[in-house]
């Protein structure tokens, strides 16, 4: 049986209240990620709704109980559509199978923040190997903007457990980027 999560991004039974609500925190969620990004990329909030949304239909949407879960698969899958976006801008970046040609005298500006988004994803691909809670925490407070008391929720644990590996997690990270530096 479908819960009106499930229902609703399955293409059941239409509810146009919660379909205005969940799009309006999705929207909210990829404003915040997409401040992030360099000004001019093709890529903006609402492109980067639609494609979570699109893959959210792909995926198992049975499996969503609650607003939480919901919002937890939304998370990845805009972590994993900025991080392939990032990706093609390196690629592109770094010519794509064109060949090079010498620029001399000429000053190349820097793409960090798609740099900075590959590092991040490169530490969480690591983290999750390591400690897959841990690494979950990190997608639910940083892709979702959840609070300790809903990603508790989500992972069956204590608050107290989220805070503690959520401390935990940031050191872990941090060092991980700087020892890739």
């Amino acid at each position: 049986m479908q819960t009106k999560w499930a229902n609703l991004v399955a293409g059941g039974e239409d509810d146009e209240a919660l379909f205005r609500e969940l799009y309006a925190e999705l929207k909210g969620m990829a404003r915040g990620k997409m401040a992030f990004e360099r000004q001019g990329i093709t890529l903006n909030a609402t492109a980067l709704v639609h494609e979570a949304w699109m893959r959210l239909e792909k995926s198992a949407p049975e499996q969503w109980r609650d607003r939480p879960h919901f919002f937890a698969s939304a998370a990845e899958a805009m972590r994993r559509i900025l991080v392939e976006a990032a990706r093609r801008r390196l690629a592109m970046k770094r010519g794509n199978g064109v060949m090079a040609v010498p620029l001399d005298g000429l000053e190349i500006v820097e793409e960090a923040a798609s740099q900075r988004v590959m590092e991040v994803h490169q530490v969480m691909t690591e983290l999750e190997a390591v400690d897959a809670m841990k690494a979950s925490i990190v997608k639910l407070r940083f892709f979702c903007e959840m609070e300790n008391e809903e990603i508790a929720a989500i992972l069956g644990v204590s608050e107290k457990t989220v805070r503690r590996h959520w401390t935990a997690a940031k050191v872990w990270m941090y060092e991980a980027i700087l020892r890739d530096e």
